[in-house]
């Protein structure tokens, strides 16, 4: 086993904010996958994970490593077709920290970052996306 498996393996224990903050980058983009795979296999949108997951996404999607910054929109898309609109709480941070670093990435981030945007106004967050885009 390579250093960097057993140090992804060791990382799975650990707590999600803990891993998505991680100094090591392979182990904040492998955090973000799982977390888009949970997000994915919620089927409730009242499952209290969504409420675990949503502050996480403000550090997130401002990674300074592009590969696991666009992880982590995937795992913001899968989280926002998982959730109601009881999860605009987390808009307007999310958001902030979407325009602020991945308008001006890679065409796929800006791309993945619109489709964000996109996912909060069908939950109602319409008030927070209005408010940014003036």
């Amino acid at each position: 086993m390579s250093e960097d498996e057993k140090l992804l393996k060791e990382a799975k224990k650990l707590p999600w904010e803990d891993r998505l903050t991680h100094k090591n980058w392979k182990v904040r983009n492998d955090a973000n996958i799982d977390l888009a795979a949970v997000c994915d296999s919620i089927t409730d949108p009242k499952d209290p994970r969504l409420r675990e997951f949503g502050p996480f996404f403000k550090k997130a999607v401002a990674d300074s490593n592009a590969p696991v910054q666009e992880k982590a929109l995937e795992a913001l898309i899968a989280f926002l077709k998982a959730a109601d609109a009881d999860v605009g709480r987390y808009a307007k941070e999310v958001c902030d920290a979407v325009v602020a670093k991945c308008l001006t990435g890679r065409p796929k981030t800006v791309e993945k970052s619109q489709a964000v945007f996109m996912l909060w106004v069908e939950l109602e967050a319409v008030d927070v996306f209005l408010g940014l885009a003036v």
